[in-house]
C-alpha cells in the first residue's frame, strides 16, 4: 500500500544562525595579523607585522583622544554652565579613563583651574608642580606653569611664584606668551619685596620682547617703580 504523503516526515527547518555583530576594521586586522604572524614572519621578517602592529595602535590612539576631546568639551560645557560640581566630576573622568592624552592633561589643568577657584589652592598647587615635573604636552607646559605660579602667589609665597613664571617663559613658544610671563614675574618679585629682581625681569621683557604689548606695559611698570618716591 502506497505511502500517505499527508504522513511523511517534514524536513526539519533549518536553524536560523545567530546575529554577529561584524568586527571594526582594527579588529579584523589584529585578527588577521595574529593568525598570519607565521607567514608574515616569513615573507618579511618581523617587520610586515611590526608595521601593521603600529598602524593598529595609531589607529587606536586616535581613537582614543577623540573620545578624550568629546568627554572633555562635556565637562567645558557644564562648567560654562556654571555648574561645577558636574564639571569637577566629567574632569576627573576624563583624566581617569583616557589618561596619556592631550585632551587628559588639559582636564587635570582645568580641573586645577576650578580647585583655585573652590579655594582649594594647595591641592591645586600640589598637582600642577607634579605636572610640570613629570612630562606635559609641549604646547601646554608654559601654561602649566603660570597656573602654578598664580597658585604660589595665593598662598602668600611670591618668590616661588615668580620663579615659576620665570619657568613659563622658557616653556612658552611665542613671544607675547612669554613677555607676559615675564611680567608675571616682576610682579610677584615686586610683591615679595625683591625690587631688585622685579626691576630686572620687567628690562628684560623690554630687550627681548618689545614688539609685544608685554613690552609697552613692561615700561610703564618699569618707570612707575623707579619713580622717586613722595
Amino acid at each position: 500500500m502506497a505511502a500517505d504523503p499527508k504522513s511523511a516526515t517534514k524536513p526539519a527547518a533549518k536553524p536560523v544562525p545567530p546575529v554577529v555583530e561584524p568586527l571594526s576594521r582594527e579588529e579584523r586586522l589584529a585578527a588577521w595579523a595574529k593568525a598570519n604572524q607565521k607567514y608574515l614572519a616569513l615573507a618579511g621578517g618581523a617587520v610586515g607585522l611590526i608595521v601593521l602592529v603600529a598602524w593598529f595602535l595609531a589607529v587606536s590612539s586616535q581613537r582614543k583622544a577623540a573620545f578624550a576631546r568629546a568627554q572633555l568639551e562635556q565637562a567645558w560645557a557644564a562648567q560654562d554652565a556654571g555648574n561645577l560640581p558636574l564639571a569637577s566630576s566629567e574632569l576627573q573622568r576624563t583624566l581617569t579613563a583616557y589618561g596619556g592624552t592631550d585632551a587628559a592633561f588639559e582636564a587635570r589643568l582645568s580641573l586645577n583651574q576650578t580647585r583655585l577657584a573652590n579655594g582649594q589652592t594647595q591641592l591645586a598647587v600640589d598637582d600642577l608642580r607634579a605636572a610640570l615635573d613629570g612630562s606635559p604636552p609641549p604646547r601646554l607646559a608654559g601654561l602649566t606653569a603660570m597656573l602654578l605660579g598664580a597658585g604660589l602667589e595665593e598662598l602668600g609665597q611670591a618668590e616661588d611664584a615668580a620663579r615659576a613664571y620665570e619657568r613659563a617663559e622658557g616653556l612658552f613658544a611665542m613671544d607675547f606668551q612669554k613677555g607676559e610671563a615675564l611680567l608675571a614675574a616682576a610682579r610677584a618679585y615686586r610683591t615679595a619685596g625683591k625690587t631688585d629682581l622685579a626691576t630686572a625681569r620687567l628690562q628684560a621683557v623690554i630687550d627681548r620682547y618689545k614688539e609685544t604689548s608685554a613690552g609697552a606695559t613692561a615700561e610703564v611698570r618699569l618707570a612707575e617703580l623707579q619713580a622717586p618716591a613722595g
